[in-house]
């Protein structure tokens, strides 16, 4: 209960209205409700194939028994249909409910958020069953949301290309158990319509098993992990995987979105009758999916730079993505090296509209990686900030908006055209940005930044700087691209010394001593 002595803490789910009866279909469950709140997998693959008996002719309910996998494991079948099932639910709770709401049930507790995903479940299949599922707090009818099409589609083409037709549900005549160790009600057999002919009810036993989310995020569906040996049927042996092309399908519409959202921005980029900048009347629904994708190596780039275009739009955006629960899969994805490029526009923007992140940056030790990233692109590929061809890959792609296709990387990852010079010298720019943003007025952060020497890190580019600038006047013309610092990026670096010796006297005498003081002077 809530601080008044009210409800505000309390949960209630519940399969009926006050005047409603449990289902009484032999074809499903006896508690359809613990059904979909327990095993959402099994009990909503049966519901698809019995709700669909012309596209799943031949198939029959049990066949779902046979799907190999497991639900922890998004490399299998199983796995990835509880990835999908996640990314689905997820997103029509985001759509659909206030973002508080949505907070509270889906993004503070693991377990918590498992049962309301799975309650969506429920509501949608006891509504087809004439049921009314009530809750507390209440949530709106979602049972005709537009993305339960989407989770239909990614269920028809696995049925499809796993479960041969007429498979070891209609071979014999009757039911098998549910699940093993299930209690079968003799005297249910079905036809070949795959509809149950006489009454009974099949009741499933088992325990709902937990995953670990990764950082306290919701990452899959508890559920109950099936083992992943391919089972035999009747007529055919079970397809041990299938490609369902759902998130690249996903992202697909998201990036639609991007484009007229970009359009829009661009045509009524600031309204003279309200004084804001543009944003949008609908936020886009696949942000929960593009997420979700993040977990996936196989679609990670393309969703990281549509995840960088939709941020662009404004803060709005960023406030918007944050909310969804953004966070926490940036920063860990800030250990690998290979998406640093797009990663730095990203972070740029997440800590110009929300500046506390600082913290949880220098609590992780993430300093490191954004004081590597200042000489990128120098170095002539030999020092710390040389860029490899992994790196130079992701860069074009992100610098085509994840369009276009990727040109082969350059030698020794050095720029292949001016182009990219340009787009070095910019991510050194945000670079330096992230940094004087990390320790603006933060002692922790200034500290952090002197352990690790970035002052020394600072007075080297500078002294590169003066460098470049002795030996371009001697011999005329540009520096090689590896030298080239601009001076934008040169401000930035003061700004980013300013805010490091900024009411920190250790910082201020390490500056005189490691000469950067005399530098900026210069």
């Amino acid at each position: 209960r809530g601080p008044g002595g009210g409800s505000d803490e309390t949960i209630v789910l519940a399969p009926t209205g006050a005047e409603e009866l449990l289902p009484q279909n032999p074809a499903y469950p006896a508690d359809v409700f613990t059904s979909c709140l327990t095993t959402p997998i099994p009990i909503a693959l049966r519901w698809f194939i019995l709700q669909n008996p012309v596209s799943m002719e031949g198939h029959h309910p049990e066949d779902v028994d046979s799907i190999p996998g497991k639900m922890n494991d998004r490399k299998t079948p199983l796995g990835e249909l509880n990835w999908i099932f996640t990314a689905v639910t997820d997103s029509i709770a985001w759509n659909v409910l206030p973002s508080p709401l949505f907070q509270r049930l889906f993004r503070q507790d693991l377990l918590v958020a498992s049962l309301f995903r799975n309650f969506l479940l429920a509501d949608r299949i006891l509504r087809s069953l004439g049921c009314t599922p009530v809750s507390h707090p209440v949530l709106p009818p979602t049972a005709s949301h537009p993305l339960w099409q989407a989770w239909d589609w990614a269920v028809e083409t696995c049925l499809s290309a796993l479960l041969p037709r007429g498979g070891s549900g209609s071979a014999g005549g009757s039911l098998t158990p549910l699940r093993p160790g299930g209690i079968q009600v003799p005297g249910v057999g079905f036809g070949a319509g795959n509809r149950p002919e006489t009454g009974g009810a099949v009741m499933g036993g088992g325990a709902n098993g937990r995953t670990e989310g990764r950082g306290g995020m919701p990452i899959v569906n508890a559920a109950v992990a099936t083992d992943g040996v391919a089972k035999a049927t009747a007529v055919g042996t079970i397809t041990a995987s299938v490609t369902i092309p759902f998130f690249a399908e996903q992202l697909t519409a998201f990036e639609i979105w991007l484009e007229f959202a970009h359009r829009r921005l661009q045509t009524a980029s600031f309204s003279s009758a309200s004084g804001h900048l543009f944003e949008p009347q609908r936020s886009p629904e696949q942000l929960p999916v593009v997420l979700q994708v993040l977990l996936s190596q196989a679609h990670r780039v393309r969703a990281l730079i549509l995840l960088r275009r939709f941020l662009d739009l404004g803060p709005w955006a960023v406030n918007m993505a944050l909310s969804v629960g953004i966070f926490p899969y940036v920063l860990r994805l800030l250990k690998s090296d290979d998406y640093k490029h797009v990663l730095i526009c990203i972070w740029a923007r997440i800590l110009a509209f929300d500046p506390s992140t600082q913290a949880d940056l220098v609590k992780d030790d993430f300093l490191p990686h954004f004081i590597a990233h200042l000489s990128w692109g120098l170095n002539g590929g030999g020092g710390p900030g040389a860029v490899g061809a992994p790196q130079r890959a992701v860069q074009r792609a992100n610098n085509a908006g994840g369009t276009e296709s990727v040109a082969p990387p350059a030698v020794d990852g050095a720029p292949a055209d001016p182009a990219e010079e340009d787009d070095d010298a910019r991510q050194r720019i945000l670079a330096t940005f992230i940094i004087s943003a990390i320790v603006y007025d933060y002692p922790p952060g200034q500290a952090d930044c002197l352990k690790k020497n970035l002052h020394g890190t600072v007075s080297h580019l500078l002294s590169l700087a003066e460098r470049a600038d002795a030996e371009s006047d001697s011999v005329g013309g540009r520096p090689p691209p590896d030298q080239r610092l601009p001076p934008p990026y040169r401000m930035w670096l003061c700004i980013l010394l300013g805010n490091l010796w900024r009411d920190n006297p250790a910082g201020r005498a390490q500056a005189h001593t490691s000469r950067a003081a005399a530098r900026v002077r210069a």
